[in-house]
C-alpha cells in the first residue's frame, strides 16, 4: 500500500480538495431512514480524513468514493487502507484491508463473492484462505476502478456487487469501499449501490485554484490560464496543478519562458517538458537512515541508476507503441513484434526466433540419433513451417481452463470421435499395408510420418482447447510469461497422458490390421517426440518468441532485459503508474508528449 501511495503525485505535492458527503447516491438497503435523491450534498472540512467518514456509525463501514478523473480517488482509498492497516496491526481483532482492482471483472457467470475469492488467491497465492477469512470478517475489501471495468460490463458488475452486499449473510462484507468516476457512475452504471454512504471529491473552485497558484508564486500563470479556455480545461485539474507545484518546488519553472509562449498547446508542452526534467532530478530517498545506508532508489537500491537518456528512450519507445496500438497500458508479456520501429528490426526479430527454433531442432535431431534411428525422422515432421508463418504473433498461455472440452461430453460427440478414429486407422492401415508390400522398412517410415502428422494436429488442438480465452488481470510485471512457463509443464503432462492412451489403442489397431510388429524403442521415441511437441505447443514457442523480442529491444536500447526494474523506477519518478502487472503514464497527455519525440 505504501508503494502504491508513493506513486501518487498528490502525495508528492499535497493538494487539498473539497469533499462533499453525498449519501443520496447509494441505496442504504436496511437503513431506518430513506434519503431523497433530490437531497444536496453536505460540504465537509477539507482536512477531513476519509477514515473519519468510514467510521461514522450510520455508514456501517460501507462507502462509495466518487470524483473526477485525476481528483485523487485512489489516493484517498490508499490513505484509508494505510489507516485501517495500522489499526489492524495494533489490534488483531480488526479486519485487514485488501486492495482489489475491479478493472478485470467480467460477467463470468459467477457470484461477486466467488470472483473476489479467486482474485485474492491470485494475489496472495492458491493457499491463501480467502473464503474463510472473508466469511470470518477478517478481511475488508477496498475495491478500486469500477469505472475501469469494460463499459459493457459495468452495469452487470454493479448488479453483482449489489447482490453480494445484500445476499447470503455469511458472505456479506464487514465493510467495503468502492471507487468510481462520477461520470461513469451516473451515465453507465446508472444504479445506486447497496452501500450506506458516499463521498464526492469536488472540483476545485476558482478561488482555490487562484490561492494554489499564489502559494506557488505563480499568479502570472493563473492570469494566463484564466484567459485561455483550453488551458482551463486541462491545467485546472488536480493532477496538473500538482505538476505545477512539483516543478516549482524543484525551481525549474521559468515565468519568462511561459510568457514567451503564445498558444495553449505550447504551454501544455512546456509544462510537460519541465515536469519530466523535474521528476528526473527529484531526490528519491528522503529517509536519513536509508540515505546513510547508501540507497539511491527503492527499485535499484544501491545500484547505479539508469541514465537520463536510457529512461527517455525507453519512454519514447513505449509511448509510440501504445499510441500505435491505441492503448494506454503496457503489459510486458503482451508486447508484440509489431511494436518494433522498422522492417529491419522486425527482420532481426524473425531471424532470432527462427534461429532458436532451428537450433533446438538440430540439436534434438543430433542427440536423438544416438537414442533411436527413428527419432530424427519424427523431428523432421515438426511443424516448423507453422511457427515461421505465425512468428509475428506472440500468444502466451497465461491461464488454463479444465472444462472438459477436449473429451466428448455427449453421446453424439463420442460417436463422432470413435467413428473418426476407426476411419483414420483403417485408411492409415491400408497405406501402411501397401508400403509393407514394397518394403518393410518403408512401412515403418510411412507409419511414423502419418502418426507424427496426426500428433502434430492433435497436440495443437488439445492445447488450444485447454488454454483459457479469458486472460486474468496480472498481479506482477510479466506475470503472463511466468504463467506460460509454469503452464508449459502442465500441458506437457496432459499431452503425454492423452497421447499415451490414444497412442496405445491406435498402435494396437494398426498392428492388428497390418500384422506389423512394433519395437519398444519405437514407442519410446514417440514418447520423447510427444514430450518435445508438448513443450513447444504448450508455451515453448511463445517463450522463444518473447525472448527473441526482448533481445531485439535490448539490442536497440528500447528496453533492458530487466524491463520491470526500469518501469518500476519510472513509477518512483512519477512518470508511470503501476497497477498489478500494468503500467500507464501519469496522464495521456504525458504519453502523447513522449510519443512526439524522436527515437534517434
Amino acid at each position: 500500500m505504501q508503494g502504491r501511495l508513493s506513486q501518487s503525485l498528490h502525495n508528492a505535492v499535497r493538494l487539498i480538495l473539497g469533499i462533499e458527503q453525498q449519501n443520496y447516491r447509494v441505496q442504504r438497503p436496511w437503513a431506518a431512514t430513506v434519503i431523497s435523491p433530490a437531497q444536496t450534498g453536505i460540504p465537509l472540512d477539507a482536512n477531513t480524513r476519509v477514515v473519519e467518514l468510514f467510521d461514522q456509525p450510520d455508514l456501517r463501514q460501507q462507502l462509495l468514493i466518487l470524483g473526477e478523473p485525476g481528483a485523487g480517488k485512489t489516493t484517498m482509498l490508499l490513505e484509508l487502507a494505510e489507516d485501517l492497516l495500522q489499526r489492524a496491526i495494533a489490534n488483531e481483532n480488526e479486519s485487514i484491508p485488501v486492495l482489489i482492482d475491479l478493472s478485470s471483472w467480467k460477467n463470468l457467470g459467477q457470484s461477486f463473492f466467488e470472483w473476489l475469492v479467486s482474485k485474492l488467491k491470485e494475489k496472495y497465492g492458491r493457499g491463501f484462505p480467502a473464503k474463510q477469512w472473508l466469511e470470518n470478517n477478517q478481511l475488508l475489501p477496498l475495491l478500486d476502478g469500477l469505472d475501469e471495468v469494460d463499459s459493457e460490463h459495468q452495469q452487470a458488475c454493479a448488479k453483482a456487487l449489489n447482490a453480494w452486499l445484500t445476499g447470503e449473510l455469511s458472505q456479506r462484507p464487514c465493510g467495503v469501499v468502492v471507487c468510481c468516476r462520477k461520470e461513469e457512475y451516473e451515465q453507465i452504471v446508472r444504479q445506486p449501490l447497496n452501500l450506506y454512504g458516499a463521498v464526492y471529491l469536488r472540483s476545485l473552485t476558482q478561488k482555490q485554484i487562484a490561492n494554489y497558484f499564489a502559494q506557488m508564486g505563480l499568479q502570472v500563470v493563473w492570469h494566463t490560464v484564466q484567459q485561455d479556455e483550453n488551458l482551463q480545461e486541462v491545467l485546472t485539474k488536480p493532477l496538473f496543478l500538482s505538476m505545477f507545484g512539483l516543478v516549482q518546488s524543484q525551481k525549474m519553472f521559468s515565468l519568462e519562458n511561459w510568457q514567451s509562449l503564445t498558444t495553449s498547446n505550447q504551454r501544455i508542452e512546456y509544462l510537460l517538458s519541465v515536469y519530466w526534467k523535474a521528476v528526473m532530478n527529484r531526490e528519491l530517498i528522503i529517509d536519513p537512515n536509508e540515505k546513510q545506508q547508501g540507497l539511491l532508489s527503492k527499485t535499484y537500491r544501491k545500484k547505479q541508476l539508469p541514465q537520463y537518456e536510457v529512461v527517455q528512450r525507453a519512454l519514447i519507445f513505449v509511448a509510440k507503441a501504445l499510441n500505435q496500438e491505441s492503448q494506454t497500458e503496457l503489459l510486458i508479456e503482451r508486447m508484440q513484434p509489431s511494436w518494433l520501429v522498422d522492417t529491419e528490426q522486425r527482420t532481426v526479430y524473425r531471424s532470432f526466433s527462427i534461429l532458436f527454433f532451428s537450433l533446438l531442432l538440430i540439436a534434438a535431431s543430433y542427440l536423438s540419433g544416438e537414442f533411436s534411428e527413428w527419432l530424427p525422422i519424427m523431428i523432421s515432421t515438426f511443424p516448423l513451417l507453422k511457427y515461421v508463418l505465425t512468428v509475428d504473433q506472440i500468444s502466451p498461455i497465461e491461464k488454463l481452463q479444465f472444462n472438459g472440452k477436449i473429451l466428448p461430453s455427449t453421446k453424439e460427440e463420442y460417436l463422432l470421435l470413435s467413428t473418426t478414429f476407426r476411419v483414420m486407422t483403417l485408411v492409415f492401415a491400408g497405406i501402411i499395408w501397401l508400403a509393407n508390400k514394397i518394403d518393410q522398412g518403408l512401412s515403418y517410415f510411412v507409419f511414423i510420418i502419418l502418426t507424427c502428422f496426426v500428433l502434430n494436429f492433435s497436440v495443437a488442438w488439445v492445447v488450444e482447447n485447454i488454454r483459457s480465452e479469458i486472460i486474468e488481470e496480472p498481479i506482477a510485471a510479466n506475470q503472463g510469461i511466468k504463467n506460460t512457463w509454469n503452464n508449459m509443464f502442465y500441458l506437457t503432462l496432459i499431452v503425454f497422458v492423452l497421447a499415451s492412451l490414444f497412442g496405445a489403442l491406435y498402435s494396437f489397431k494398426i498392428s492388428m490390421l497390418t500384422h506389423l510388429e512394433f519395437q519398444h524403442q519405437l514407442f519410446l521415441a514417440f514418447i520423447v517426440y510427444v514430450i518435445g511437441l508438448g513443450f513447444f505447443e504448450g508455451g515453448g514457442k511463445a517463450l522463444i518468441q518473447h525472448f527473441s523480442l526482448r533481445l531485439v529491444l535490448a539490442a536497440y536500447r528500447y528496453a533492458p532485459l530487466r524491463y520491470d526494474l526500469l518501469l518500476n523506477y519510472c513509477t518512483e519518478r512519477l512518470l508511470l503508474q503501476q497497477v498489478g502487472g500494468r503500467y500507464r503514464f501519469m496522464h495521456k497527455l504525458l504519453q502523447d508528449y513522449f510519443a512526439r519525440m524522436d527515437l534517434d
